[in-house]
């Protein structure tokens, strides 16, 4: 039998102890065995054993104490990596709300550097256009009616406005939707002026140069067709936009719903009819929380089984009730 001691000093005590009580009571027992001796026997062995729980208790204190220190260690390493654990999300969090702010801040740098780069571009299209275009047609317009002499043209004006009186005077009424021309033409005094010019728009460059490599491909095509059949001629068709956009000319009702985009807007639209809608229709109840319940339901579900009877074979009557 093996013992654990935990204080080797107390134990020693404790020995030595037990062998001066057992000694001493032996010593009496022989000398003088008497009830006296047996009282004084009796009162060493009660004070040896108040020392023992003494001692014992001591013992117990201690661990306990001893206990108490490391659970409050623990307690305190267990706060300590808490803390460390929430001031390391609290980095973690704060650490990302900066990364969202630089990236937010990288992006806002990116889309007003883009916003710039589409004014530059629009303020040199709109420059370029009134370079290549508007001066291209106007100045020359302009030149024009500064060449005019205003003299003379006061003096049109008036004859202009003296036939309208004459007319006026001679005919009952004039219409505007109406014009005699062997009588009076108001428009043969309006005299316009114009200039053609060849620009180059800015604005329409990107859609001619669309054409031009559509004109190129078709060209192409009628080409190796050309070559695949003999050097037969391929009559150019209108090619309008690209292949997935649909002709201005096929928007009018009754030409549209005739195009494949027609079919699709009509499929999409349309509805299940009332005799259809009887084939896909469905009588079960997705209800996963509220269902039937019950005898009927569950006698519904599985019915009694039937009794058969086959025919020349009579069922024995039988005592015997099955229930």
């Amino acid at each position: 039998m093996s013992i654990r001691v935990h204080n080797s000093e107390h134990f020693e005590e404790l020995r030595q102890s037990a062998l001066n009580s057992s000694l001493s009571s032996r010593s009496r027992s022989v000398v003088s065995p008497t009830n006296g001796s047996k009282t004084t026997a009796l009162a060493l062995s009660k004070e040896a054993h108040a020392k023992r729980m003494a001692m014992k208790h001591e013992l117990y204190r201690k661990e306990q104490e001893a206990i108490e220190k490391k659970l409050a260690e623990t307690i305190a390493e267990n706060l300590q990596r808490q803390r460390s654990k929430k001031e390391g999300q609290y980095l973690k969090l704060q650490q990302e709300v900066e990364d969202g702010k630089a990236l937010a801040k990288e992006l806002h740098e990116k889309l007003e550097l883009q916003q710039q780069s589409k004014a530059r571009q629009y303020s040199r299209m709109h420059e370029e256009w009134t370079a290549e275009v508007y001066h291209k047609l106007n100045d020359p317009i302009l030149n024009k009616v500064h060449a005019m002499d205003s003299k003379q043209r006061s003096a049109e004006k008036g004859e202009a406005y003296q036939k309208f009186l004459d007319i006026t005077n001679k005919k009952g009424g004039l219409f505007r939707d109406i014009i005699i021309e062997s009588e009076y033409n108001p428009l043969s005094d309006a005299k316009f002026l114009s200039h053609r010019a060849k620009v180059d728009d800015p604005v329409k460059r990107v859609i001619r140069r669309r054409e031009e490599e559509d004109a190129i491909a078709r060209d192409g095509a009628n080409m190796s067709n050309a070559s695949n059949s003999d050097h037969q001629t391929v009559v150019n068709k209108p090619y309008p936009g690209r292949a997935d956009n649909l002709d201005v000319k096929l928007w009018a009702k009754g030409e549209y719903e005739s195009t494949p985009y027609g079919y699709f807007h009509k499929m999409m639209n349309s509805t299940a009819s009332a005799e259809g809608s009887k084939t896909y229709a469905s009588h079960v109840k997705l209800d996963h929380y509220n269902y039937e319940k019950g005898a009927d339901v569950l006698r519904q579900e599985l019915p009694k089984g039937k009794r058969t009877n086959f025919e020349g074979l009579k069922v024995p009557k039988t005592s015997l009730q099955l229930n």
